[in-house]
């Protein structure tokens, strides 16, 4: 009998130092399962779970971290690896705006920077644009939110839950109203490199660096065609008039007078800056050879009846309107087709063009 008890003393003891082995081995296999989850993370990751683990031991939330998460995490890196954001940019107007994401309703207030973003592949974002807006066709279907500047429906553009505001100089007057409604972008260009800079600008604030570069490149392919073509031809001196009654001209610091410079022709009002409004007698004396009209308020026939009939321009025929004038009135890309255009208008047997000069048969006017 006490033999037998002796023998039932010993298998319970030995089955109580079994278990605890079993279980010594079931904690440590638990605890090495969780450390290969956390180094095959990528360095960036791994640093994150390691800092978390440490913090909270070994308890339940190293564990709760499942492969969705796992890849979530990942996911997102991945995309501000690519994508840069946020970003930090200066505008035309000298101002830091951080851009949080990748826009994805834009307001355009301006139809050059509706082109520039439909050149750059961004069209897609845009919600909304102004009532002037024609190009491309497709922005027929885009949400209008009035016209330039004061004119803007501020209502409108706040209906439309834009996460960024694209606009001009012309918006300044309303530009604290509009930062009410989301971040506001100011595109401002003077001249043909301010021009390829508001693109750049473009395309790295949407993630459109590459196509933007593609645009201005091919940009720059076409000034360059036009100025080794009109290479070494005379400069004629040249009338560029956006309005008329008062006569209004670009000056320096305008895009325009770099078109006129690049197709070849001095500009006859390259001594004032940006646009300015001239007299009949300051055109006069100034005897333009060519005279370009871009805009409205009158025609080339009816230049007959003016005082510049007196012109060289108008006594040699050498009047011209552009065909579309938004070629030479928006900055953006297509203004390189106005650019060839005047060329072409300067230098016409370079570029085998005929043209048929205006004649004109009427006394001109006194009073213009």
């Amino acid at each position: 009998m006490k033999r037998t008890a002796l023998l039932l003393v010993l298998l319970l003891l030995g089955a109580v130092v079994a278990a605890g082995c079993i279980g010594g081995e079931k904690a440590t296999t638990e605890t090495s399962t969780s450390s290969p989850a956390t180094t095959s993370n990528s360095p960036t990751e791994s640093s994150g779970t390691t800092t978390s683990t440490s913090s909270t031991g070994s308890s339940g939330t190293t564990t709760s971290t499942s492969p969705t998460e796992s890849s979530s995490i990942t996911s997102t890196t991945s995309a501000e690896l690519e994508t840069g954001y946020p970003i930090e940019i200066r505008d035309f107007a000298n101002r830091t705006v951080t851009i949080e994401k990748k826009p994805e309703r834009i307001v355009s207030l301006a139809p050059s920077i509706t082109e520039d973003l439909y050149y750059i592949g961004q069209l897609g974002s845009v919600v909304g644009v102004t009532k002037w807006a024609d190009f491309p066709p497709a922005v027929a279907n885009i949400t209008r939110v009035g016209g330039y500047g004061k004119y803007a429906n501020l209502e409108i553009i706040a209906s439309l839950n834009p996460d960024l505001i694209l606009a001009d100089g012309y918006s300044m007057s309303i530009l604290e109203d509009l930062e009410k409604i989301a971040p506001v972008v100011i595109i401002d260009p003077k001249n043909i490199t301010d021009i390829y800079r508001s693109i750049e600008l473009l395309g790295k604030i949407t993630n459109s660096e590459e196509e933007a570069r593609r645009v201005v490149a091919d940009m720059k392919a076409e000034v360059d065609y036009v100025t080794s073509m009109v290479a070494g031809e005379p400069k004629p001196k040249v009338l560029f008039i956006t309005w008329w009654n008062p006569i209004w001209v670009p000056g320096n610091g305008t895009f325009q007078d770099d078109l006129i410079r690049l197709a070849g022709g001095e500009n006859v009002f390259h001594d004032v800056n940006g646009w300015a409004q001239v007299s009949m007698e300051q055109v006069l004396e100034r005897d333009p050879e060519v005279i370009i009209l871009s805009s409205g308020g009158i025609t080339a026939e009816e230049l007959c009846n003016t005082p510049l009939v007196d012109t060289k321009a108008l006594k040699e025929g050498r009047v011209f309107t552009i065909s579309d004038e938004n070629l030479v009135s928006r900055p953006g890309p297509r203004i390189v087709y106005g650019l060839r255009e005047i060329a072409t208008y300067l230098h016409p047997e370079a570029f085998n063009y005929t043209f048929q000069p205006l004649t004109c048969n009427a006394t001109a006017s006194a009073g213009g």
